[in-house]
């Protein structure tokens, strides 16, 4: 009874589009950032989405999409960095029929993308920084706040978007530092996204009925997994002339 989600049609304009704000994006960063020696990184990070919700109530790795982001992060102490980054990525989801009757009779099924900019707070447990150590690991900690807009087209030919909404990240990774300069890293974080219309399956859905709208409220929920390379970068500092 579950029909398949239509084939992604591929918009050779979006990433384009996509990198060229990025780097708009990452340019104000830094300026908003003081970039001094061993104060700042800049990275990028590659993993995938999923989604849990009133379609999806298990997690499936089979609704696994794409997602890319940029970040600047700085160096607070030891421990604290804060980090800036600004991403883009894919959600998908369809109705289980196997799950129980309602998902199997309203056979809901949604595709679409996510911009967002969020601002976190990563902690450090371990100081793997510090050269003279011989210490190149540790695990972290990640929470904060970020904004997003949605963009979907649900399994009944409906578009509809989310408009500008919060999201609250929180999350676990590692990080492992290569040499004096790169970093690499991998998190798992689980995004509350304040909606419950990522789906377009709610109360409020014209073409569903009531008793299949969902749970009002639950909100819906992203996760993120990725990895991540960053650069740290480093300020040549010129030596005064005494004598002049």
């Amino acid at each position: 009874m579950l029909s398949s989600l239509r084939a992604y049609h591929t918009d050779k304009t979006v990433l384009p589009k996509f990198l060229k704000k990025s780097s708009l994006m990452i340019l104000l960063l830094l300026s908003i950032f003081s970039v001094r020696a061993q104060d700042s990184e800049v990275g990028f990070e590659l993993g995938t989405y999923n989604y849990l919700g009133d379609v999806a109530r298990a997690y499936d790795f089979g609704n696994s999409t794409l997602g890319a982001q940029f970040f600047v992060r700085k160096h607070l102490n030891n421990g604290f960095n804060t980090r800036i980054s600004v991403g883009y990525g894919k959600l998908k989801g369809a109705d289980d029929e196997a799950f129980d009757v309602f998902s199997a009779n309203r056979n809901a099924s949604f595709k679409g993308r996510i911009f967002n900019v969020d601002f976190l707070w990563e902690y450090n447990f371990l100081d793997f920084r510090d050269e003279k150590l011989q210490q190149f690991w540790t695990p972290y900690i990640l929470f904060g706040v970020g904004a997003y807009k949605y963009t979907g087209e649900d399994g009944f030919g409906s578009s509809y978007n989310s408009g500008i909404n919060l999201r609250l990240p929180i999350g676990i990774g590692l990080k492992y530092r290569i040499d004096r300069r790169w970093t690499l890293a991998a998190s798992t974080s689980a995004i509350k996204s304040n909606s419950d219309d990522l789906d377009n399956v709610s109360i409020n859905t014209p073409s569903i009925k009531d008793y299949r709208g969902g749970n009002p409220n639950d909100d819906d929920w992203m996760f993120f997994t990725s990895i991540s390379i960053s650069y740290t970068l480093y300020k040549i500092v010129c030596p005064q002339d005494k004598f002049r």
